[in-house]
């Protein structure tokens, strides 16, 4: 049974929140969830998703959530690491989606010098402004294509390349994203100047 706080928020949220704010020194609790609500959600990943981490000492980076899966590379202490979760698992592993995808542990990870998100990484975050409902992640610049995901209105997406990765097809403009999955969005349409995305406050 979920613990809840005397505000009634769950208490997993808040140890979401503690590894966003200290730079996770502290083990992270197991098998930590975030919070149903969109709301919650919405913020653990505006929290943690994107952002840089460097390494207190020399540590692996794992092929999957498990440590005892293949070693992609090990990483130098102040090796930086960009995030790609907004929890830790079970075993203490978080995804990272640069030097390389894969997963290290998270108590290793100390704040990079003082800011916790790469001039790199901010070059590439955008955020949906239009339309109010957000966006649909699909499998190709296509309308019909598979849904792969989707972004709220003032969600914040990661770019694959930066300038951006464009294509035009039935008369709108997609754009190649990396996260929070990996697929094509709406830009807004040939005919209007207005933009769907805007470069990250």
């Amino acid at each position: 049974m979920e613990t809840m706080n005397r505000l009634g928020k769950p208490i997993n949220l808040l140890a979401v929140i503690a590894i966003a704010t200290t730079g996770m020194n502290t083990p992270a609790m197991a098998g930590t969830d975030i919070a149903s609500s969109e709301e919650n959600v919405q913020l653990a990943q505006a929290s943690l998703v994107g952002q840089c981490r460097a390494a207190k000492q020399q540590i692996p980076i794992f092929r999957e959530s498990n440590s005892t899966s293949e070693t992609l590379r090990l990483i130098s202490v102040n090796d930086e690491v960009i995030l790609a979760d907004t929890s830790v698992g079970a075993d203490g592993l978080i995804r990272i989606s640069g030097p390389v995808t894969g997963y290290v542990h998270a108590i290793n990870l100390k704040p990079c010098g003082g800011n916790t998100e790469s001039p790199a990484i901010k070059d590439l975050c955008r955020q949906v402004i239009r339309p109010s409902q957000g966006l649909v992640i699909r499998r190709q610049p296509n309308p019909t294509a598979a849904q792969v995901g989707g972004i709220p209105y003032q969600g914040r997406i990661t770019l694959t390349s930066n300038p951006p990765t464009n294509k035009t097809v039935n008369n709108r403009n997609w754009v190649e994203i990396a996260l929070p999955a990996k697929g094509w969005v709406s830009n807004g349409l040939v005919t209007q100047a207005e933009s769907n995305l805007s470069n990250c406050r």
